[in-house]
């Protein structure tokens, strides 16, 4: 059974009260979720993944390819990943926020695209681990390893799949640190200490200032030419956890999986206080959304109470805090009732 399938008893306290506990774990060998602790000086390690399936290799992986929130998750514990796949920069250069504090000039780039992932990139790195996310969809769905291509690279090396939908943003947090310790990472580093405090003060401001605005509705949405999406919150780590410390957020309707699928002229469907929007560079701008007039007349938009959101959420506590953080300010200068 894959582990953290169901996160909805995964707690904020439950990751804070367990992660000091995690860099003991490294003195007993690679553990996963539900793993028995592996003996290091046999020079085998093995990891039980999200899908309850276990990589095997003769010696701790060394040449690492992940997908980039993946790789991202990981690279604060000292993991470096030698080559990325997913999108790292954007079309002029930048770096795409899932990609957190990778070095992009020190890995070798496998596609920079969800759907981009070339075999014959990937062939060269000598891979001996490779990581991924799981959909979320079903319980075996791998991130841009779907179809035929997640056979050819199992032939070449084993894949680590994680849990980063329908779980809680805790709940990930500690599986990648479990991970990254597995693979020789620090999880007492003075950096992901300093994260730890921060998130747990980040949560712990967030669920006062939820606390301080009663009533306030919160639409998180994405959006393209075509369409605007609204989140299941259920689906996201992240909110599945602001929901938890008790933010009121908009639940899309219908039986498609993530989002709910509205037309421009539905926008005003489902009333809300304060706005999130997709920041990814596939998404629209709110800049481009203003041109739709039923967005622009939107209660919220008017008031200007909008901000920032990722469907790829940060998987570490470093990168974590500071968004956990910027909301705990937006939601304290939000005003509630203003779409009622």
């Amino acid at each position: 059974m894959p582990v953290f399938q169901n996160g909805a008893g995964f707690t904020r306290r439950g990751f804070l009260a367990g992660a000091s506990g995690l860099a003991a774990a490294a003195t007993l060998g690679a553990c996963g979720g539900g793993d028995k602790p592996v003996d290091v000086s046999s020079g085998a390690w093995e990891f039980i993944d999200d899908r309850g399936q276990k990589a095997v290799r003769d010696q701790r992986p060394a040449r690492v390819v992940a997908y980039v929130s993946s790789a991202a998750a990981l690279w604060d514990y000292g993991v470096h990943p030698v080559g990325v796949f997913g999108p790292q920069k954007t079309a002029d250069g930048g770096k795409e926020v899932q990609a957190g504090n990778i070095d992009l000039g020190a890995v070798t780039s496998i596609g920079n695209a969800w759907d981009d992932f070339s075999m014959e990139k990937f062939a060269a790195a000598r891979a001996d681990l490779v990581i991924t996310g799981l959909t979320g969809v079903k319980p075996t769905d791998l991130w841009v390893l779907k179809d035929d291509l997640g056979p050819k690279v199992q032939q070449i090396a084993p894949i680590v799949a994680m849990s980063e939908y329908k779980v809680t943003l805790p709940g990930v947090i500690e599986r990648y640190e479990r991970l990254a310790v597995a693979l020789g990472g620090d999880s007492d580093s003075a950096v992901i200490k300093k994260g730890r405090e921060e998130f747990q003060k980040a949560s712990d401001d967030l669920k006062s200032a939820i606390k301080a605005k009663p009533g306030l509705k919160v639409l998180v949405v994405s959006g393209d030419k075509d369409n605007l999406y609204v989140c299941k919150p259920d689906f996201f780590a992240d909110l599945a956890y602001y929901r938890d410390l008790g933010l009121d957020i908009v639940n899309g309707e219908g039986s498609a999986d993530y989002f709910e699928t509205l037309s421009w002229e539905q926008a005003g469907k489902h009333p809300a206080d304060l706005i999130l929007t997709d920041s990814r560079t596939y998404a629209l701008s709110r800049q481009q959304m203003a041109r739709f007039p039923t967005w622009a007349q939107l209660p919220a938009v008017k008031a200007n109470q909008l901000a920032d959101w990722s469907t790829e959420p940060r998987f570490n506590p470093v990168l974590a805090a500071p968004v956990v953080q910027k909301l705990a300010e937006v939601v304290r200068g939000a005003q509630a009732g203003i779409a009622a």
